[in-house]
């Protein structure tokens, strides 16, 4: 007992000593990071996507500038109650565009004069109002829908009985062809999931401490090949215990830095899911580490691989995208990677 709290003592002091500065800036780099994001998550509320805003004058601008208020997808739209400040929102940078909705235009588009009666600004340096056009025409068209069938029906020469029932049963049809996919609607979602239901990745910033894991277990490898010989000197077991161990704390050591970063990141799911993927990821590092080193016996081959194994952990694995739903025989690739087990054990964790 005495004999391995020597040997895990000195290869816990070596690991420590060796790769401290690196352990000192990822924790760093990770208060960093959290602190940011804390500061945003109490400021105020932040939108991720394409920001852009509307100014009214009238009652149908407002009630045109709250339902692209509740539209769900990249574009975000925020009402202003003075154009000047709009269009300084848009001159600094914070809003990509901006719509000016002025009294009467509802009334002069119904009328047939669709030229001029909406103002858009927008940056030289940004496209997003191109995006924009379909979003805000199509509810104004849901608005203006139900006057132009009116005003149809009208003109077809419908009573007003008639006009009602006829209004009420196109406007019934109307909803049921538009949900099914029948009639030609806009539907916009972010680019993260097949039916806007999933994400891409759970959490890039889990994904990238989940490679730099690995990576510090790779360099922990390569000192150990690289001290073999020395081992291999030492009289009795003492030899062929460091060898064994030295995997096992550069497994742990790795591991352990992560999780504090997660932690200082404020990206954990609960002590009790956090605990479970470490011990998760730990056991694949240790496997992996054992396999390579069955193929690898020089720790120049080592350093060698060692971009091909990081690009590629970020390139199969869920860190940034899941690449197997554009290329599925991706997937089988994922697999020879210990990054894709500790991401999807959170990923099945939460879905």
């Amino acid at each position: 007992m005495n004999n391995w709290i020597q040997i895990y003592g000195i290869l816990w002091k070596q690991y420590l000593k060796k790769y401290g500065l690196w352990i000192i800036l990822f924790l760093l780099t990770a208060i960093v990071i959290g602190a940011e994001n804390k500061m945003k998550s109490e400021g105020e509320e932040t939108y991720k996507g394409i920001l852009a805003g509307i100014y009214w004058e009238d009652d149908k601008g407002r009630e045109l500038t709250e339902g692209l208020e509740g539209e769900k997808g990249i574009l975000k739209f925020r009402g202003y109650g003075e154009e000047e400040e709009m269009i300084r929102q848009i001159e600094n940078g914070t809003l990509e565009c901006g719509y000016t909705l002025p009294e009467g235009f509802y009334e002069s588009i119904l009328d047939g004069k669709q030229s001029r009666q909406i103002t858009l600004y927008y940056s030289p340096a940004s496209s997003a109002q191109k995006i924009s056009y379909e979003v805000v025409f199509a509810e104004l068209f849901e608005i203006l829908s139900e006057d132009i069938l009116e005003g149809y029906l009208e003109d077809a020469g419908f009573g007003k009985g008639d006009i009602e029932n006829a209004r009420e049963r196109l406007l019934m049809l109307n909803g049921q062809y538009a949900g099914d996919g029948s009639t030609f609607h806009f539907v916009y979602e972010n680019a993260g999931g097949k039916a806007g239901t999933e994400p891409e990745t759970q959490s890039s910033l889990r994904g990238c401490v989940a490679v730099a894991v690995f990576l510090m277990c790779l360099l922990a490898m390569g000192n150990a090949l690289e001290q073999e010989k020395i081992w291999r000197s030492m009289p009795g077991k003492m030899g062929r215990a460091l060898k064994r161990g030295n995997l096992h704390v550069a497994a742990a050591g790795a591991v352990l830095t992560g999780g504090i970063s997660l932690w200082l990141l404020g990206t954990g799911q609960g002590f009790g899911v956090e605990a479970a993927g470490l011990l998760v990821y730990f056991c694949v590092l240790e496997v992996s580490m054992w396999i390579l080193r069955l193929f690898v016996k020089d720790s120049r081959a080592l350093y060698g691989l060692l971009p091909v194994l990081v690009l590629g952990s970020c390139l199969f694995c869920p860190v940034f995208i899941r690449i197997e739903r554009y290329i599925p025989a991706a997937a089988w690739i994922s697999r020879l990677f210990p990054v894709s087990y500790y991401l999807e054990f959170f990923w099945g964790s939460v879905s």
